[in-house]
């Protein structure tokens, strides 16, 4: 019982321990990497959804019969 509670304890304090490097490691930025600012990422998932939308309601098919695209 002695063993268990001790390998318990030790399994704890490395993974708090490991966390914290991954945490450094993945807080740090990058200079040579691509910048993208949050309007960007907010305009493309905008456009897609509109796009996925607009062909699920058919409004595609749509202008390609009535305007001959």
């Amino acid at each position: 019982m002695w063993v268990r509670s001790s390998m318990a304890k030790e399994k704890k304090g490395s993974g708090i321990q490991q966390a914290a490097g991954l945490i450094r490691y993945f807080d740090e930025e990058s200079e040579d990497a691509i910048q993208i600012s949050k309007g960007t990422i907010y305009f493309a998932c905008i456009s897609f959804s509109l796009i996925i939308y607009l062909a699920q309601h058919g409004v595609w098919s749509w202008m390609y019969g009535a305007f001959g695209f």
